[in-house]
């Protein structure tokens, strides 16, 4: 027989687009409360995805140092702060980003370790 837990913890989070910073509010930042550093990458679909790393993973040498990111995380947020990464996202996403925030819904993979950013999901 194939158990399914069920769990009250919220699975969607939020993530704000600033033209300094990716935001990520309490919910979307729970897979990064142990993560050392994080990588930023972009699907075909457009989409932005975060993979925390740990601190063994970076140290193994084999990632590009300069998609190495540093995370930030906070009792109610986290931040991925890089203007060069957010200029690119802008470029990506064909959306020019500001001081005010652009925000998107936040899905996390648990079995690939990965929390995207649906961009087709303004909230």
């Amino acid at each position: 027989m194939a158990i399914k837990w069920l769990t009250t913890k919220e699975k969607n989070g939020v993530a704000s687009l600033y033209n300094t910073n990716i935001t990520l509010n309490t919910v979307a930042s729970v897979p990064f409360e142990f993560a050392y550093r994080c990588q930023v990458c972009i699907t075909e679909e457009g989409n932005l995805v975060i993979e925390p790393l740990s601190k063994e993973r970076v140290l193994r040498g084999d990632l590009d140092e300069y998609a190495v990111l540093k995370i930030s995380v906070k009792p109610t947020y986290s931040r991925i702060s890089s203007t060069s990464l957010m200029n690119k996202i802008s470029e990506y996403i064909s959306r020019e980003l500001t001081d005010k925030p652009l925000k998107f819904e936040t899905v996390w993979d648990e079995k690939e370790n990965i929390l995207t950013i649906l961009i087709n999901k303004e909230v």
